[in-house]
C-alpha cells in the first residue's frame, strides 16, 4: 500500500521540477542582454591612430568603453589625454568626441553610449 502512494507522488515531483526548469530557460533566452558593443576611433586630425571594439554594460557612458580601450587621463570631467597623446593648450589643441557621427552634448561622463554604437575621440585644433 505505501508503494501505491509513493508511486504517484514521485511523478508529480517530476513533472513539475521538469515543468519549473523549462519555465527558467525560456525566460533566460527571452531576456535582454546586459552589455553592449561600441567601437572607438581615436584621430589626430584627419589621421586614425587605432580602431577598437568594447563590450560595455548597457547604459554605460562614453568615459567607461574609453578606459577600457586606452589608457585616459581626465580632469575636472575633460578629457586631457588619451594613450600618451596630450592636448597642448598653447596650440589650441583639444580632445573632441562624436557618439554616431553627431558631436556630443554632453561630458564624456554624463553622456551614454548604445548597442552597436560608433565613438570617435579626435585631438583637434579648435578656434578661439
Amino acid at each position: 500500500m505505501l508503494k501505491r502512494k509513493t508511486l504517484p507522488v514521485l511523478l508529480m515531483s517530476v513533472f513539475l521540477l521538469t515543468g519549473c526548469s523549462t519555465q527558467a530557460n525560456s525566460d533566460h533566452k527571452s531576456a535582454k542582454p546586459s552589455s553592449v558593443t561600441v567601437t572607438y576611433r581615436l584621430k589626430n586630425g584627419h589621421k586614425t591612430l587605432g580602431t577598437k571594439k568594447v563590450h560595455v554594460k548597457k547604459g554605460a557612458k562614453v568615459i567607461t568603453g574609453l578606459r577600457k580601450a586606452w589608457p585616459v587621463k581626465v580632469k575636472k570631467g575633460i578629457v586631457t589625454a588619451i594613450d600618451g597623446r596630450q592636448q597642448n593648450e598653447k596650440q589650441n589643441k583639444y580632445w573632441m568626441y562624436t557618439v554616431n557621427g553627431k558631436s556630443a552634448k554632453k561630458g564624456v561622463e554624463q553622456q551614454k553610449v548604445s548597442d552597436q554604437g560608433h565613438v570617435v575621440f579626435t585631438l583637434q585644433k579648435t578656434q578661439q
